[in-house]
């Protein structure tokens, strides 16, 4: 489509499918653009029509286009309506992902530059805890650390680009001494298996970029970047983006400093606020019109986030009918507050609303359990946002680790999980293997001559050589057989124990697998991994039933109706928020669980908590509502 009627292109389902400041950005010329797009105002489908007017015009080949995302089904939606736009073809050339899938593309076609091996494994978050937490027990900082938390603070310094020396280098004290000795060993360990966390595929990227060649050759690569939800990059995306973009300047991002609520996972609001003054030159687009939700709303949300310093200028509208009031309740218990916002799904519902049109937002995970008893009470359908993905189920980790060691024979931690669904090996056994093989050896071959291993019991040995024959055996078969092969084998060594929930899981993954296999154009095991592993948790979304979520799961979601409860100081704002940065953040976050609405805004907070603690209204009422109508209420 190189070079087609850009006026064809918007006409085709009409002009007035754009706003005049939507088409603004759409048909801004190649250069730096930074669309300031705020809640509702069709962001998704300005990034999308900006994509291919650049392509239309020529400006731009489809296949040297790269779109960022942060969600897998972000890049999914911009992938269908770019294909509606494009022809499928050049639509199917454009790089559309993650951050995390880029990185991982990257590092694939030059693992060796970056310390790493071909079929190098991409761990997980529940896998790097577990592999922190081992670190730490040989670090000896086990009883002063806990591993949940020692991993966070490795993920928040590796997303500002630091390493365990710079880190040591920050503060002088011993807690940040022993988190910097247990992060050098916890780097031993991920090397020793040949493995990443999410966390070093942007650090390892970013390094890529720093070798002259490799820069010039991605430079090359994509000469037209198109970033989403620019305001939550972190310091490693942030720097990811601007060496592909140096050279070319050709950089379009969108985002709204009113929505920046991922601080906690090391996004830097900054990042979005100097984007002119890392752009020299750059065009400004302000999409202030929302199109998704009631003038009631609009304006109590607009009310809220004013009283932000750290934003752009930018004033949300709409043109939208007032619509219902937003209303605020208090109550007396938790309990009580819970019972009233099941209730009012209930009579939604019975009134004609489609459950999945219905949502309750809080806070934090734990306000959820008394939503979920006075739903269920009622026999309201619910589901909770953020519940356990497929590869997370334990018998799908089983099948993961041996189709891991299969990818890649060095990686430790999949060998411990794979030999012990193996009648008697237990964790005495494992380590005796695992302290037979050396550093980057190839684990199955050790666990072939198992019987050489001093201290190794027979039964077990010969339970392990059972287990490497079968790996062994299939070794070099294409994604799909692999993958059933170790269905099989599974269930084998199980000796007939017939379990339908766990045979679905396992069909599941590997209807996963026959699927992949059609549709890439080189498959490989290891790929096949890191997808699964790098999408785990974003599966389908059940519509028939009322969504309870938090603030932070509710992002880029909308409702009909949505109820914001635990209103209160303490939690909204949380109470380690108390002012500065971190208080305009909480805002922020009240100020996306408002705007998730599009007819109907409930805020509510009990005065007693769930251990009858008193509780005062959150100061973000007052803010949105007024203090006349907050304190009338």
């Amino acid at each position: 489509m190189r070079g087609a009627s850009l006026g064809a292109l918007l006409g085709r389902r009409g002009a007035e499918r754009l706003d005049s400041d939507q088409r603004r950005a759409v048909t801004a010329p190649a250069g730096p653009l930074l669309v300031l797009a705020g809640a509702g105002s069709g962001k998704t489908r300005v990034l999308t029509e900006r994509a291919a007017a650049l392509v239309a015009r020529g400006e731009v080949d489809a296949g040297a286009l790269l779109c960022v995302t942060f969600t897998n089904r972000a890049a999914e939606e911009m992938r269908s309506r770019l294909s509606e736009l494009l022809n499928g073809r050049a639509a199917r050339r454009a790089t559309i992902g993650t951050f995390h899938s880029l990185c991982y593309r990257m590092l694939r076609q030059s693992p060796q530059r970056v310390g790493l091996r071909p079929g190098f494994s991409v761990y997980d978050q529940a896998e790097a805890r577990a592999l922190v937490a081992r670190a730490l027990a040989e670090t000896e900082a086990g009883e002063e650390l806990s591993g949940r938390v020692t991993c966070q603070q490795i993920g928040q310094a590796k997303a500002r680009l630091l390493d365990p020396g710079r880190y040591r280098g920050l503060r002088d004290s011993e807690r940040v001494r022993r988190v910097a000795r247990a992060w050098e060993r916890y780097e031993e360990l991920l090397s020793a298996s040949n493995a990443v966390d999410f966390d070093d595929l942007l650090v390892k990227a970013v390094g890529l970029l720093s070798e002259p060649d490799l820069l010039e050759r991605w430079q090359r690569r994509f000469d037209g970047v198109l970033v989403d939800e620019y305001q939550d990059t972190n310091p490693a995306q942030y720097e990811l983006v601007r060496r592909l973009v140096a050279a070319h300047r050709n950089v379009t991002a969108v985002g709204d400093s009113g929505q920046a609520i991922y601080r906690f996972r090391g996004a830097e609001v900054r990042n979005i606020l100097g984007f002119e003054s890392d752009f020299a030159g750059a065009r400004v687009v302000k999409l202030e019109r929302n199109w998704r939700s009631s003038g009631a709303i609009v304006a109590t949300a607009a009310r809220l986030i004013a009283h932000n310093a750290l934003r752009h200028d930018t004033t949300m509208r709409t043109e939208a009918d007032h619509g219902p009031a937003v209303v605020f309740d208090r109550y007396e218990r938790v309990e009580d507050e819970a019972a009233a916002a099941a209730a009012w799904c209930r009579g939604h519902i019975e009134g004609g609303t489609d459950a999945g049109e219905v949502a309750v937002l809080f806070r934090t995970r734990r306000q959820a359990q008394a939503l979920e008893d006075a739903l269920a009470t009622l026999a309201v359908p619910y589901r909770v946002v953020g519940g356990r993905s497929l590869y997370e189920a334990a018998a799908v980790r089983d099948l993961v680790a041996h189709l891991r060691l299969l990818a890649n024979p060095s990686d430790q931690g999949a060998l411990a999980r794979a030999l012990q669904t193996r009648a008697g090996v237990g964790r005495r056994s494992v380590a005796l293997v695992r302290g037979a093989g050396a550093e980057r050896q190839d684990l199955v071959d050790v666990c072939a001559r198992a019987q050489g291993i001093t201290g190794l019991p027979v039964p077990a040995a010969r339970s392990v050589e059972r287990f490497a024959g079968a790996l062994g055996a299939l070794r070099g078969a294409g994604v799909a057989a692999a993958v059933e092969g170790a269905v099989a084998e599974l269930e084998a060594a199980r000796g007939g124990d017939a379990d339908p929930d766990r045979r679905e899981l396992l069909e599941r993954v590997a209807r996963q697998s026959r699927s992949y296999e059609q549709e890439a154009e080189a498959p490989e095991l290891a790929e096949f991994l890191a997808q699964a592993t790098l999408e785990a948790g974003e599966g389908p979304e059940p519509r028939a039933r009322v969504t309870l979520s938090t603030l932070h799961g509710a992002k880029g979601a909308e409702w009909q109706r949505v109820w914001l409860a635990g209103l209160c100081e303490g939690l909204l704002p949380h109470a380690r928020s108390p002012e500065g940065e971190a208080l305009e953040e909480e805002r922020r976050l009240a100020y996306v669980g408002m705007t998730r609405a599009k007819r109907e805004l409930v805020l509510s907070f009990a005065r007693l908590d769930e251990r009858r603690r008193p509780k005062r209204a959150s100061r973000f009422v007052a803010e949105a509502l007024g203090e006349g109508l907050a304190e009338a209420a």
